[in-house]
């Protein structure tokens, strides 16, 4: 037995005997009684163009991290943000095949001529999936939780009740965005200035129920509701518009979905979607388990890592799946330093002076890029199905993306070079000193839980020691590295990764990491000001890349974005692996896009063998 063979076994083994593979429903909750046809479908259903199929099955899946909220106004990570695509849903949706923005919630828009004025005609007939009927007020009252302000009585300064990203997202040189109910079933969108991507980004936003969290909004509690203890104990309460509802929820275990007996999309004999009775997402603790749960025929979907692509090829044929080849992934993985000024309220800097000044250093930021050794990790660790990311807009992403930016390749003498430029020596130990007489020092904070990324940064570790830097690595739960990134700042560098499951998509979704005002601009978040020259000049680009309507001026713009970001080095850039994607063969309308999910269109999914 090979030793890849021998370590599969193992692990398998480990799952089936860890009770991975137990039954779906415990805790004596039998399965959820499968509503069908009980309601009938509206009057301005979304009619599906795939082969109608039949209903049952069980559709599961499985993720290495937990979602941390079902609020989409509290910081998330993507497995938060994937819970919640499951039971909500926005204006406007994604087609990844034809890469264009498709109905919604909104059934058409409307856009004047001045191009600032955006008109939605919703959907008739639409209920939440407790019963209550869908309106304009839904919409209204989701847009009000964002951008309410409330004056704080210790300024008299107006500050948002509910600080989020989206503020930043749809606020235009200082003015937010305007919107009002004309109707029960229209709502008038006004943006101050022009903004070309606002009909895609609006589908961002999901909408959330105004029957459900009114109150909470009123009081001041909504960032406290449907956090995850909500779906621990009463799933009922996550009221949603999307294809499935929060059946329930055991921590470490499993989250299991039924169907939204109100949704409303339907396939052209007038059956109402999913087809699929449950949605299951097991919770693994190995990040190899789910590939070899897949490759054992235990999940019916995987994401595989390019690592794995060779051994879980053979199982094709043994275990009745396909696995399909999807190129460059368009996401991002990045590290960074941060560059946040300021003090805590005791007066302790969020980073040590002498450090912040290395740190500042682009001379120092891209000696650091020269010395990684990007090339091995595509080698070693992803068995060549990767390469080195160059810019905040992957290869994955071919007609936003900048193949022309300044690419740092490893080059030890000339990362020395810029070192020995920004004052750093070396002592007869061999350890780098900055130029106030520090040895070079940093700590790297990651979450816990991505072998990958563990790799990559042992890698950076090893290629620093070289230079004389140590680089100690201190992992921590992934609500502590939100915490500091967003709120506490006491850390000095840090990693995450960027993107969505939609693919290759308008980068302006990214607008709260690239202008300097936005929450997510994360090696200096929130700034009222830029703090540099460059950040402003990026903020400028972003808001002419707003302003006009022309595609080709636009890809422009962002080519200019991307080439700063190279020159400057704000973020790290790690890889760009090569994306894989497995489905079970007894699954029908499966249609591969280009890129991002495989499962873009999981209630349209249907199989002959439900049992």
């Amino acid at each position: 037995m090979t030793g890849l063979n021998h370590r599969f076994h193992r692990l398998l083994n480990g799952l089936l005997l860890s009770g991975t593979a137990i039954a779906l429903f415990a805790c004596g909750k039998g399965p959820p009684e499968i509503e069908r046809g009980q309601y009938p479908v509206p009057e301005d259903a979304e009619i599906s163009t795939t082969e109608p199929g039949q209903y049952g099955g069980v559709f599961i899946l499985s993720e290495t991290t937990e979602p941390k909220t079902f609020n989409f106004l509290v910081p998330h990570d993507q497995a938060s943000s994937s819970a919640m695509g499951r039971f909500l849903s926005g204006l406007v949706g994604w087609d990844p095949l034809e890469t264009e923005v498709t109905p919604g919630l909104a059934k058409s828009w409307d856009i004047s001529e001045d191009k600032k004025t955006y008109t939605y005609h919703l959907r008739r007939g639409i209920k939440w999936s407790d019963g209550e009927p869908f309106t304009a007020d839904d919409v209204i009252f989701t847009f009000d939780c964002i951008f309410t302000e409330d004056e704080d009585p210790a300024t008299g300064k107006m500050t948002p009740r509910y600080p989020n990203r989206y503020i930043a997202q749809f606020t235009f040189g200082g003015k937010r965005l305007e919107y009002r109910k004309i109707d029960d079933y229209t709502v008038e969108f006004v943006t101050p200035e022009l903004y070309s991507p606002f009909v895609s980004n609006v589908g961002f936003v999901e909408i959330i129920p105004k029957h459900k969290l009114y109150d909470a909004f009123a009081d001041g509690t909504l960032l406290e509701m449907w956090s995850t203890q909500t779906a621990i104990e009463t799933p009922e309460e996550l009221v949603g518009l999307g294809p499935f509802r929060v059946f329930s929820y055991s921590p470490g275990e499993r989250i299991v979905y039924a169907p939204n007996p109100h949704y409303w999309r339907a396939d052209r004999d007038g059956q109402r979607l999913p087809y699929v009775d449950f949605l299951v997402t097991k919770f693994v603790n190995d990040s190899n388990a789910d590939t070899v749960l897949f490759s054992s025929g235990q999940l019916d979907a995987a994401a595989i890592p390019a690592t794995d692509e060779a051994w879980v090829k053979m199982g094709q044929e043994p275990h009745d799946y396909t696995l399909y080849e999807r190129g460059p992934t368009p996401s991002a993985l990045f590290m960074w330093f941060n560059l946040k000024p300021g003090e805590n309220a005791e007066g302790i800097p969020y980073v040590k002076p002498y450090k912040m000044a290395w740190f500042q250093d682009k001379r120092f930021r891209q000696a650091i890029m020269y010395a990684f050794d990007r090339e091995g990790i595509a080698k070693g660790v992803y068995f060549g199905r990767a390469e080195p990311m160059d810019s905040i807009i992957s290869q994955g992403n071919p007609k936003w993306h900048n193949a022309a930016v300044k690419k740092y390749r490893r080059n030890v003498s000339t990362a020395r070079q810029l070192l020995t430029e920004a004052g750093f020596t070396t002592n007869a130990q061999g350890k780098l000193i900055g130029p106030q007489g520090h040895p070079v020092e940093i700590e790297l904070m990651l979450f816990e839980g991505s072998q990958r990324l563990t790799e990559i940064a042992t890698t950076l570790k090893e290629n620093l020691a070289e230079l004389g830097i140590q680089l100690r690595i201190n992992y921590v739960d992934f609500g502590v590295v939100i915490q500091k990134i967003d709120n506490t700042f006491d850390y000095e560098m840090s990693a995450i990764g960027w993107g969505s499951s939609a693919g290759a998509t308008d980068p302006s979704g990214s607008k709260a990491l690239y202008v300097s005002s936005g929450i997510y601009h994360v090696w200096n978040p929130k700034q009222e000001t830029p703090a540099t020259a460059w950040e402003a000049r990026i903020d400028e680009l972003i808001t002419a890349s707003e302003q006009t309507f022309d595609e080709d001026e636009r890809v422009r713009l962002y080519a200019e974005v991307q080439d700063i970001m190279a020159e400057e080095l704000p973020l790290l850039y790690m890889m760009t692996p090569y994306g894989y994607s497995g489905i079970k063969n007894k699954w029908q309308n499966v249609i591969v896009p280009p890129s991002g999910s495989i499962l873009w269109n999981l209630d349209e999914l249907w199989t002959e063998e439900a049992e």
